[in-house]
């Protein structure tokens, strides 16, 4: 091997490591929670090796979108919430999170108004919803069929 096809192998290897490192400071990616959930539940999927002391960490994103399923489940059936405006309120709250930005973003990748009621109990809909909601929180990481998947677990 000659030496200048040595340190391109090697740029090549460091770039890709500085990419790999670079996606992971992304902490919902990090954490395969893509809609980066605060912890406080005991999750299907959680993780205890993480260092996140704020934010669960799952070991497969399918969980992470599961528990984002069963949060927007909760809100509801336990609150009443059916609207984009009324569940991305109480989600990402205005004092943490650029609420109205998030909610209408949402809706538009729903196609609807963000008043609308949207039912969450039809699986489209609720991956439909978070897989939205994961691209607020993390950016254009994961696919509507990984959101599917954490919904089927649902």
């Amino acid at each position: 091997m000659d030496l200048r096809f040595a340190m391109v192998l090697i740029a090549a290897l460091l770039g890709f490591k500085f990419m790999e490192s670079n996606l992971s400071t992304v902490r919902g990616i990090r954490n395969n929670n893509p809609l980066n959930i605060r912890k406080g539940n005991d999750w299907q999927g959680e993780t205890s090796f993480s260092k996140d002391a704020e934010f669960e960490s799952f070991t497969h994103e399918k969980y992470g979108f599961r528990a984002g399923a069963k949060v927007l489940q909760t809100y509801q059936n336990k609150y009443g919430l059916y609207s984009v405006r009324e569940m991305i309120a109480r989600f990402a709250p205005s004092h943490e999170n650029d609420t109205d930005n998030y909610s209408k973003f949402v809706a538009g990748q729903l196609g609807i108004s963000e008043t609308e009621k949207l039912d969450l109990a039809d699986p489209d809909n609720m991956a439909r919803m978070i897989h939205a909601m994961s691209i607020m929180e993390v950016g254009r990481h994961y696919t509507l069929d990984q959101a599917r998947q954490g919904v089927a677990l649902a």
